[in-house]
Formats: C-alpha cells, structure tokens, sequence
C-alpha cells in the first residue's frame, strides 16, 4: 500500500513562530514572546534582530538548575482555539508551557471528522449517539477538549495528576464544565488492557506516547517495547463503527512510515481502513525562516 508522506501545519492567530536555529526558537504565545530550547533546529536563526524582543527565555543547559529568565514583567497568556481557552504558565524545571501548537492540525482533524459519525451509524442501521473519544497521554486537555467541543463523548488519561489537574481547569476556562468528559489519572497501557477486559469499546482513538516515562506508581513506559502491546489493546476496544486512530510521536527513532506500519499491522483488516503519515511543522510566520519539524504522525481511518 503506497503511503504519501504530508507535513501538516496550521495558522493560529494565538501563536507564532518567529524564527529558529542554532537548537533554539522564537515563539509568540499570545503578546507574549518567548526562547526556548529546540534539538531540531540545526541551521542558524534567519532574523537574528528579533531575538532581542523575547519576554521571556528558558534556560536548560544545565538540567539541575533549567529556569525561566524574564526579561520585563509578563503574565502566562491565555490562548483561544474555537471554543477551547488553554491556561499557559510558566515553571522552572520545564520549558513547556501546557500547549504543543505543532498539534493544531490534529485539533482540527478531531473535530471535522464528528460529522462523519452520523452517517456511520445511519449506514450501519444504528440509532443517533454520540461518537466516544479515547486520549491516551492527554497532558493537559487540547485535544480532549476540541473532541468535547464538537460533540464527542470523551474519556481522558493521563498519568501525571497535576496535567490532569490542569486539563480541568482548561475545562472550566473553556466554559465546557457539563461536556461529557472522563478525567483519569492512571498509567495509559493498564487502563487500555483493563477496558478491553472490561468489552468498553471507543469510536476513535487519540494517543500521544513518549519515548520513555513512569506512570503514577512508577511503572516504567518505553516507545519501543511498549507501543505494540499498547496498539494491540486498542485494538480490541476500538468500536465496530470506528472513526479514526490517531498517534503522534516525538521520539528521534520513529519515523512516518514506520508509524504507519504499525498501525496497518494492528488495523489494516477493518473493514475500509486507510492509513496517512507525515511530520507536525511550525511554519515560520513571516516565511523568512525556516520550517520547523517537532513531531510524526499516523492515523487509520475507516469508511
């Protein structure tokens, strides 16, 4: 089966990035511009003049004392996507500010693919519901939440309390509180395994698996030994009237290809599967500089 391999990035008035290089990028979060480390970026900043207008710099060369260093008085931005509002903030022992834009396009992909379910159902002679979402690794509820936005029925693990915690509290900023969403603080291949013994089944399938971690009682997670075990679980508790599974990789080992590989291997006798692969791209803002890459993806969908 050929596989064409895409780039997919978004615009987001939210966010910008304004340059890269030298294993560093210039982003905008809101009116808020900030450094931080960036592995992939091997080539030298473009609009080196920008640089000395960051608000704000994450500095982690030395991982024991990795800190922010402000630059002038800023508070964590606030950023909109539709009807989701995600609470950024900033903490000295992480560069991540509680959003991964890169994953825009997954965002809006979730969402367009909810008018499809209708139809599924109505093909298969099924009455109306709502189509079930599960997120594994859902960090702090982007996508859990564009999900609840549009309609679904969503279940949301995480093995980190505090993510979870604040994916909440983008609920509540989101004015989405009544949304029918599970919260669950729990090591993403027990939970999977646990609902396929349990016949739960879920319409479509979100996972985001780094390449090494600890669950909440310290049980050990790698990419490599762990992701076929964790796909075969989803695969027994994907529904028989599946949307889509959707797996996005930050390791340096994987590639698009191979990402899609194992996914045709764990779904490619439904009924209708198809299968796309490509790279999550931050497009400079002005063009100038260039594109940066931060993730692969995969996804199986079915007709």
């Amino acid at each position: 089966m050929p596989l064409n391999v895409q780039t997919l990035s978004a615009k987001w008035g939210d966010y910008a990035l304004l340059d890269s290089g030298g294993r560093l990028k210039l982003e905008r979060f809101g009116d808020c511009v900030v450094v931080r480390s960036e592995p992939k970026a091997w080539w030298s900043p473009a609009r080196k003049s920008l640089w000395d207008s960051a608000d704000a710099r994450y500095f982690d060369d030395d991982k024991k004392s990795a800190r922010w260093e402000f630059f002038k008085k800023v508070s964590p931005p606030k950023l909109k996507f539709g009807k989701v509002e995600f609470l950024t903030k900033f903490m000295d022992g992480s560069k991540h500010l509680g959003v991964f834009p890169e994953q825009k396009p997954h965002w809006e992909f979730i969402m367009s693919m909810a008018g499809a379910f209708g139809a599924k159902l109505a093909k298969a002679g099924l009455p109306p519901r709502r189509p079930t979402l599960l997120n594994l690794f859902g960090y702090t509820g982007a996508a859990t939440l564009a999900a609840a936005a549009a309609g679904y029925e969503a279940v949301h693990v995480d093995a980190s309390k505090p993510s979870v915690e604040w994916a909440r509290r983008n609920q509540a900023a989101s004015g989405l509180g009544s949304a029918p969403i599970r919260w669950i603080v729990d090591d993403a291949l027990k939970f999977a395994a646990r609902e396929a013994r349990r016949g739960r089944k879920y319409d479509a399938i979100v996972l985001d698996p780094p390449a090494f971690g600890r669950g909440p009682k310290n049980e050990l997670w790698k990419l490599e030994k762990m992701l076929p075990e964790l796909l075969g679980a989803c695969s027994r508790i994907l529904s028989d009237t599946p949307l889509f599974v959707l797996m996005t990789l930050y390791s340096i080992d994987a590639s698009p290809i191979m990402a899609a590989n194992v996914l045709r291997e764990r779904f490619g006798a439904r009924a209708g599967f198809s299968a796309e692969c490509g790279e999550l791209v931050l497009e400079p803002e002005d063009g100038l500089s260039y594109p940066l890459p931060l993730s692969i993806w995969a996804s199986a969908s079915f007709a």
